[in-house]
């Protein structure tokens, strides 16, 4: 009756195909997607906020110190604006670092059923 035989092309169309209907929270590659970007999200935006503030009280103190010759009031803005930036990354790092920990068993249980399926 059909003897059309699906090569490689044929069955990444309809594996595409069958994708665009499925339902994504059962998809296990898009759980695993999902669960990687609650691993590492937090982290990136503690570290981008953290790195902004930082950047703006550093770059206060800065004005301070060269527009207006107010050396003292600029080095107590400057200085700890410097550690609130310093430290953006090693915060970032160690919350992705806690989640990573967290989410772990879950990752690694999706993408070994996706590996072995």
């Amino acid at each position: 009756m059909n003897d059309h035989i699906a090569n490689e092309q044929d069955r990444n169309d309809a594996d595409r195909i069958r994708r665009q209907y499925a339902n994504p929270e059962t998809d296990p590659m898009n759980q695993l997607r999902k669960l990687d970007d609650a691993v590492k999200r937090p982290g990136l935006i503690a570290s981008l906020t953290l790195g902004i503030i930082g950047t703006l009280v550093m770059g206060a103190g800065m004005a301070l110190v060269m527009s207006y010759d107010n050396m003292t009031l600029g080095l107590v803005l400057g200085i700890p604006g410097l550690i609130i930036l310093a430290a953006a990354y090693p915060i970032g790092r160690a919350i992705t670092s806690q989640r990573k920990a967290r989410y772990a068993d879950d990752i690694l249980r999706l993408s070994n059923q996706i590996l072995h399926s």
